[in-house]
């Protein structure tokens, strides 16, 4: 008999009829990358900030919003919304963390690993899933050099297998949906590409991860 274990997701959430909101508020917080850009980091990134509740979403949505750069939120939109522009080549999580950390370090923490910095990059997934903490994740295609990244918010584990449930800006998020990608990690396989990316149905590797926690 299969070992099974319920689905664990992170309780900055609430999984309504309508769909996945900030606990406690009525925000929508999957974030659509325009098809054209590279962008998918930025789009993650806010994401986690809309869950921990030190961005809003209207903040960073409404075009007619107008943003103090004087404070950390003015300094963090326009920074990554305004002079970024386009970002068509995509951005390596430590230069987001880096970036991330001039413009709101009054307001998070954030850690940024590495796949040959650690021994799991699972593991520490996982550790900041239970620790309710929404994952940013970079992963590469088999075969494509190009990478994306996604936000994970809850994980299921069933024998040697490991599902991260995850916000793609990437794709739609259709009402009554909670998450538009599952990354399912083989645990028993030794390759390096041994994640199903389930939106595409292409095999992967996990190569960073970015958890960014409120202070």
């Amino acid at each position: 008999m299969e070992q099974t274990q319920q689905i664990k997701i992170i309780d900055r959430v609430n999984l309504t009829k309508d769909g996945l909101f900030v606990k406690g508020t009525k925000q929508d917080i999957h974030l659509q990358q325009g098809s054209l850009d590279g962008a998918c980091a930025v789009y993650s990134m806010m994401m986690c900030l809309i869950m921990s509740k030190v961005i809003k979403r209207k903040e960073i949505t409404d075009l007619d919003f107008r943003h103090d750069g004087r404070k950390s939120k003015g300094r963090l939109v326009r920074l990554f919304l305004e002079h970024q522009g386009f970002i068509r080549k995509g951005y390596y999580f430590k230069d987001l963390q880096s970036d991330l950390n001039k413009a709101f370090r009054s307001k998070i923490n954030s850690i940024c690993y590495y796949e040959n910095e650690r021994t799991s990059l699972v593991d520490d997934i996982i550790e900041a899933l239970q620790n309710n903490l929404p994952v940013e994740i970079g992963f590469t295609r088999k075969g494509n050099k190009n990478g994306h990244a996604v936000v994970a918010i809850g994980y299921q584990e069933i024998n040697n297998s490991i599902s991260f449930y995850c916000l793609d800006p990437g794709y739609d998020l259709q009402k009554g949906q909670f998450w538009n990608n599952i990354l399912q990690v083989n645990t028993d396989s030794t390759a390096k590409y041994n994640c199903l990316n389930n939106q595409e149905g292409s095999v992967v590797t996990i190569d960073e991860i970015l958890i960014i926690e409120p202070k």
